[in-house]
């Protein structure tokens, strides 16, 4: 009698796995959708709001895919966050917070001009405040703000452009292996590691890269009170302290966060403000300095 019992059951505990499969596969369907943003409060204040706008991590246009979780570039996530911050009236300030070592020349003007072209259509004051590390491209988003706080113990600067390249011939060589490229022209393959540069090729790429060093520099001139001195300085590409930048004029402040909103509150004339931030459900739910 027990093998017709058996037999019963078993289908029985297939069916309840198989429909337990089907339901986690509904919820790993609502997992790979991006939630959307939600406002919540930092430090609450008055009526009148100041939106923290995170620029953190490398910077990016879109998204670089790890596994199966959805994600979001820095300007793409820029844009959902902007566009939510229109419909709030009052928001009455930005604070930019930056802890990113930079990213393309490209991804970090369109950051650079999104954050801009909102500041314009508001006219709201944006204040930065670099909190661990503010170089190249993240310096040059910095550059959006009105005024630029950065952390006792920040990097800044690192002011330049970097095509990086590598020449992998002579290991080639000695490993017997030849380089065997088709191309249709004498420059199609510059920067192609299976050769040597040339100095034609190198001239090629040098000529690229001080060109978009000449926009960095001229954006520095224009956003900054520099001399010709400081850009001497500052121009090699090095990195610097806080205290630093703030003697060669790239920061204005040296501060932590209640140093950022005294900066805000003088620039906005808001009084203690509401801070807010835009964070997704699944999001960490920490303060300023967390990251999401």
């Amino acid at each position: 009698m027990k093998k017709p019992i058996i037999r019963l059951v078993i289908p029985m505990i297939l069916m309840v796995i198989v429909s337990g499969c089907a339901f986690i596969s509904m919820d790993m369907a609502k997992m790979l959708q991006l939630q959307p943003l939600e406002e919540r409060v930092i430090l609450k204040g008055s009526d009148d709001k100041v939106l923290v706008v995170e620029i953190l991590g490398p910077i990016s246009t879109t998204s670089i895919k790890k596994g199966y979780l959805p994600s979001q570039g820095t300007l793409e996530r820029l844009d959902c966050v902007f566009k939510k911050a229109e419909k709030d009236r009052e928001i009455k300030g930005i604070i930019l917070r930056i802890d990113s070592p930079g990213g393309g020349v490209s991804a970090s003007d369109l950051v650079y001009r999104r954050i801009t072209r909102f500041k314009t259509s508001r006219a709201i004051p944006v204040v930065a405040c670099i909190t661990n590390q503010g170089t190249s491209g993240a310096y040059m988003v910095a550059l959006a703000a009105d005024r630029i706080c950065a952390g006792p113990t920040s990097i800044v600067g690192n002011i330049g452009v970097i095509i990086p390249s590598i020449s992998v011939e002579g290991l080639m060589d000695k490993l017997g292996i030849a380089n065997q490229t088709v191309k249709s022209g004498r420059f199609k393959d510059t920067g192609n590691p299976m050769r040597d540069m040339s100095p034609d090729d190198r001239e090629i790429i040098k000529g690229i890269v001080m060109e978009f060093y000449e926009k960095f520099l001229s954006m520095v001139k224009d956003k900054r009170p520099v001399t010709q001195a400081d850009l001497k300085h500052v121009g090699d590409g090095r990195i610097m302290s806080a205290s630093e930048a703030k003697k060669y004029h790239l920061i204005d402040r040296v501060g932590y966060l209640e140093e950022t909103m005294d900066t805000m509150d003088k620039l906005a004339g808001t009084d203690k403000p509401t801070l807010i931030v835009y964070r997704r459900g699944s999001e960490n739910h920490g303060g300023f300095y967390s990251w999401p």
